[in-house]
């Protein structure tokens, strides 16, 4: 099932609302690793599907996001927040 990875990214004009309902949603996926602040990887083809069909009902005129489908590139960080992203990364 697990195909690809995306990063997902988004930018409120004002913090509050989007937040709140952006975070409802990604407590519902199945496989995300949270990186840093608003930004995510997401594993699975499905979870990407159910996001995008509900990110419309979070997001007005002036909020951003950003959804990004990785490539097999390989990956490169440095004093990641997020612990173990390393073996999340490698379990593809």
């Amino acid at each position: 099932m697990t195909a690809n990875i995306f990063l997902f990214s988004y930018e409120p004009h004002k913090r509050g609302w989007t937040d709140r309902c952006v975070q409802s949603h990604l407590e519902s996926l199945y496989d995300i690793k949270h990186l840093h602040h608003d930004m995510y990887l997401i594993k699975t083809d499905d979870d990407i599907d159910l996001l995008e069909k509900y990110l419309t009902e979070c997001f007005f005129e002036k909020d951003r996001y950003y959804l990004l489908q990785i490539k097999d590139e390989p990956y490169r960080f440095k004093r990641a927040k997020s612990k173990s992203i390393r073996r999340w990364m490698d379990n593809i």
